[in-house]
């Protein structure tokens, strides 16, 4: 993928040290790691998290090489060992910080204090250095100490609370939706910090919590509380100004048809390209806010329709008549998306333990570069290259310590 890259990567000479555990970080630092910087994940064969992860690649067992989940979210970085939990593992970590430019993390709160690898410390080593930090519910205030994967910060930020169907209970998201969005986030922060840096000199400590990543999905309901009082109102996947506007069942299982229509000139398209001109002179639903009166007697005419076709030919039918209209897909459907593939976000990737696999890619395409993808380390591919570049550790020296367990 950089064999077509016509100018230097946004983030050549930038260098990364990722202490991420678990999709977050990682999912911030891939990104960094695709424009161009040289990102070294520290990790350890005694405590492995990411490695771990399910699915691994047919006929590898368990083998930490062979995680899909790692070999996604760990391409084009280096792996470097080093055991934290010994003091010579924690002064090699602290003088690679020294030789970086962004540290990211998202232990516990208090974790990296411990060990004596907090930004308080870090900074004195490398005045300009910029860290990110990721907790559910960030490193200040009073729960900073209180643990929380993606389901209780997706209740804590509000989110489920305005995610469910009409008159029934708040609903998770499903996946771990707070996970990338917060990587997404901090990967913003950095490049910001990364920006002011360069203009000043300046490094910085960057607080990032979770939930408040979620917050920014709700800003209409957060604001009509804040100002009004209003308790949210949930509305399934209908919309408050827009009707029909939902998910509707098609012909085969599991197939799914999702439709919005905005005004009067739309849903006489809609009606006359299903069959049904009619509906658009019904009084019933002749104006929007009439439609959104009669959303329930509606809907149940849309999915009527809907149950007979096949969702694909809905959407080529219904965006034939400018109707947005698409189909739901499932996971295994998605890398098949005719207008991803056609924007050349989906590529192929060849890593030399499972071979040939497709992914995505960066939401984003630039014509004066690329995008920096090499397949994902193996377990301490980097370690002896890494410390002997970075830290001029000549070889016995590496060998005692690897024999010590340091490495490990």
């Amino acid at each position: 993928m950089n064999a077509v890259a016509t100018k230097p990567f946004p983030l050549a000479g930038v260098r990364v040290l990722d202490l991420g555990q678990f999709i977050a970080m990682p999912f911030c630092t891939l990104w960094l790691a695709w424009l161009g910087a040289e990102v070294i994940v520290v990790e350890s064969r005694r405590r492995m998290t990411s490695r771990t992860a399910p699915p691994f690649a047919e006929g590898h067992g368990t083998d930490p090489n062979a995680s899909g989940y790692f070999n996604f979210l760990y391409a084009s970085k280096k792996s470097c060992t080093v055991d934290m939990t010994t003091a010579q593992g924690r002064e090699i970590v602290r003088r690679l910080a020294a030789k970086c430019d962004i540290v990211v993390d998202n232990f516990s709160t208090g974790v990296l204090e411990k060990l004596g690898i907090g930004y308080d410390t870090l900074s004195k080593l490398h005045p300009g250095i910029i860290m990110c930090s990721n907790g559910a519910f960030g490193r200040t205030g009073p729960m900073r100490n209180a643990r929380g994967l993606h389901s209780a910060v997706n209740l804590f930020s509000g989110v489920a609370d305005v995610t469910g169907y009409v008159d029934s209970h708040p609903r998770i998201l499903g996946g771990v939706i707070p996970d990338p969005l917060s990587g997404t986030y901090g990967g913003f922060a950095v490049l910001a910090a990364l920006h002011h840096f360069r203009k000043t000199g300046q490094g910085q400590f960057i607080d990032l919590a979770m939930y408040e990543a979620m917050m920014t999905l709700i800003p209409e309901a957060i604001i009509d509380y804040t100002l009004n009082g209003h308790e949210p109102e949930r509305v399934g996947n209908r919309d408050k100004a827009k009707a029909p506007h939902g998910i509707y069942r098609c012909r085969d299982e599991d197939t799914w048809l999702a439709l919005s229509i905005s005004d009067d000139a739309e849903f006489a398209r809609f009606a006359k390209a299903i069959g049904h001109p009619d509906w658009a002179a019904n009084p019933l639903f002749a104006t929007p806010a009439d439609r959104l009166a009669n959303v329930g007697a509606l809907d149940v005419m849309v999915e009527e329709w809907s149950r007979e076709q096949d969702v694909h030919a809905a959407v080529d039918l219904l965006q034939g008549a400018a109707i947005a209209a698409g189909p739901v897909l499932r996971i295994d459907e998605l890398l098949d998306d005719d207008q991803l593939n056609a924007r050349e976000l989906v590529f192929e990737t060849d890593h030399p333990l499972v071979g040939k696999k497709r992914q995505l890619g960066l939401p984003w395409r630039m014509d004066s570069f690329g995008m920096d993808y090499r397949p994902a380390p193996f377990l301490g591919e980097h370690t002896r290259e890494t410390l002997m570049t970075l830290l001029g550790m000549d070889a016995a020296t590496f060998a005692k310590l690897e024999a010590d367990g340091v490495l490990a």
